[in-house]
């Protein structure tokens, strides 16, 4: 394992030439609904699930959806609903989730079994970028083995490039590709709008 500092950002890498790089911070553009159909071979080979996680109230209560593989569309449609914040995929059971409801899905041991997934909302203007995240340096092997096919699948669709300079893998839009923000519940048109205004100014 590989591992440097980037101003306070760590980052690490599990390098394995045979199986690509595994890394845990992945970030891809592409429509949300192409990126749950590709996991879904992944996660039948490797018995993970995917869940989003919708706040129910204003004191943060939870409430976790799964995705059920027949209806795709409908686990899209909680990416334009403002209590979205997050999904996930992992094969942690959830069988007893009265501490996960009260502390969130990531506390103590699930975040060990789960690989955080961030962004994938899109507009008529912008495609936000998919940024999933190895929550655990001692990961589950089962989460850790989908992750890394996971991972690979990803980098061999068709016409997919990677950004040289930016570190992300992206199919070819016209639409202009926005950063990932986990906060963004509630005010994301502010959010998109303030980002595109930031990104001109650069340009």
């Amino acid at each position: 394992m590989l591992l440097w500092k980037a101003g306070l950002l760590t980052r690490a890498y599990i390098l394995d030439e045979e199986e690509n790089s595994i890394a845990i911070y992945f970030n891809i553009s592409m429509p949300i609904m192409d990126f749950l159909t590709e996991s879904h071979t992944a996660m039948l080979r490797h018995e993970v699930k995917l869940y989003a996680e919708i706040f129910v109230n204003a004191q943060g209560e939870r409430q976790y959806i799964s995705l059920e593989s027949n209806n795709i569309a409908l686990f899209v449609s909680y990416f334009d609903n403002t209590a979205y914040n997050s999904f996930f995929f992992s094969c942690y059971p959830l069988q007893d989730i009265t501490r996960i409801k009260e502390f969130g899905y990531f506390y103590d041991a699930p975040s060990s079994y789960s690989i955080e997934v961030n962004g994938g909302r899109e507009t008529d203007k912008s495609r936000e970028l998919i940024q999933m995240r190895m929550i655990s340096k001692n990961p589950n092997k089962q989460i850790q083995s989908f992750y890394r096919t996971f991972q690979r699948n990803l980098k061999n669709i068709s016409g997919l490039q990677k950004h040289t300079q930016k570190k992300y893998y992206y199919l070819p839009t016209e639409k202009i590709i926005i950063p990932a923000n986990p906060h963004s519940q509630n005010t994301r048109d502010h959010w998109e709008d303030f980002c595109l205004s930031k990104i001109e100014r650069v340009e």
